[in-house]
């Protein structure tokens, strides 16, 4: 299941995971406390990913950001001149996405920024919640599908070492990753199928910059640099696998709004 959130915001610091994860515990908070705790009391694989995006008529520009008190950047933000973005979420875990749609209808509007962090220039942004659809998912029939990613795929060794589509052992760590999560009871509780095979077709290397409160204070840095892999690849594999793939997306940190899916054939 997918659904596609319209926010109304005039601008948006690049740095949002972080915040748009925290409007996600928000709404299952408000909508279903025990879920909230058990989904985020520990390192439980979470069941869905997201993607944002900006319309095209955006603009980057330089701007100012106070993650909080101790952490201030200049870092890019966009301008959103039809004052509107789109979040997008995918899941397997249909108690996960009705407590998300419960719990954003009675959100209503979100603070982006809280107290004295997320500030961009001296300002607080806020996400009006305008509307919430869910949306048409495809099925996958046969045993490959050509995807696009909505978010960048990031792939971890167990020294979180970033892995690249371009890396020999990329197909490898794809395989172990996915067969790992998979096994996850709130997600299927049994590995892949099928061997994955993945094919690059239009692939390139993105960093992106993220932060997570855990690692501010665990390092005493602002940010950190993630090495993600964006674009247009095959992935051939049994269908029943591809499917939840495309629902919950590939890789590490899908949770943090990485490795969401597009199929387009």
């Amino acid at each position: 299941m997918r659904v596609r959130i319209v926010l109304k915001t005039d601008e948006m610091p690049l740095l949002y995971r972080h915040r748009i994860i925290s409007l996600i515990k928000e709404a299952l908070m408000r909508s279903d406390k025990d879920y909230k705790e058990f989904l985020y009391d520990g390192k439980i694989t979470k069941p869905f990913t997201f993607s944002l995006m900006f319309p095209r008529t955006k603009e980057f520009v330089n701007k100012k950001v106070i993650i909080n008190r101790n952490f201030e950047i200049e870092d890019k933000v966009a301008l959103i001149k039809d004052g509107f973005v789109s979040l997008f979420i995918s899941s397997s875990d249909y108690r996960f996405m009705i407590s998300l749609f419960t719990g954003l209808k009675k959100i209503g509007s979100f603070d982006f920024s809280y107290g004295d962090c997320m500030l961009v220039d001296g300002k607080s942004i806020n996400l009006e919640v305008k509307s919430i659809s869910v949306l048409n998912e495809k099925v996958i029939n046969n045993n490959f599908a050509v995807f696009k990613t909505m978010s960048p795929i990031v792939l971890e060794d167990k020294d979180d070492k970033p892995i690249i589509f371009l890396d020999d052992n990329f197909e490898k760590e794809l395989n172990e990753i996915m067969d790992r999560i998979l096994r996850s009871q709130i997600i299927r509780g049994f590995g892949l199928k099928r061997h994955l095979e993945f094919e690059p077709i239009k692939m390139s290397k993105q960093v992106i910059k993220h932060t997570l409160k855990d690692f501010r204070e665990k390092t005493g840095k602002p940010i950190m640099y993630i090495t993600g892999n964006t674009g247009i690849f095959k992935l051939s594999g049994d269908a029943e696998d591809l499917n939840m793939l495309y629902k919950i997306g590939i890789g590490n940190r899908t949770g943090q709004g990485f490795g969401m899916l597009e199929i387009l054939k």
